[in-house]
């Protein structure tokens, strides 16, 4: 009979727990139908900022992923020139 040490069942599942929460946004709610908007997810891009862009069935595609919590910006809806920004 093997023996499974009840530390290596608790880390396992803390892993197993990490993996179900992670998660991919493309194509879940977002509030602003045809603009762009910016969202944080602290299961997605490490915690960071990610631009996307709201369908007018209301379900989000990610554009662009940015490399901080605050490093996105969005003017207008996004829909001019230079109105959105993912640094």
């Amino acid at each position: 009979m093997k023996f499974i040490s009840l530390t290596t069942i608790i880390m396992s599942t803390a892993v197993l727990a990490e993996i179900a929460t992670a998660s991919d946004p493309n194509g879940g709610p977002c509030a602003r139908a045809n603009h762009f908007e910016c969202g944080v997810l602290t299961s997605f891009n490490d915690g960071s900022a990610f631009l996307f862009f709201c369908f007018a069935d209301h379900s989000l595609l990610v554009d662009e992923l940015c490399s901080c919590p605050t490093c996105c910006s969005v003017t207008d809806g996004g829909t001019g020139a230079d109105t959105f920004e993912c640094t």
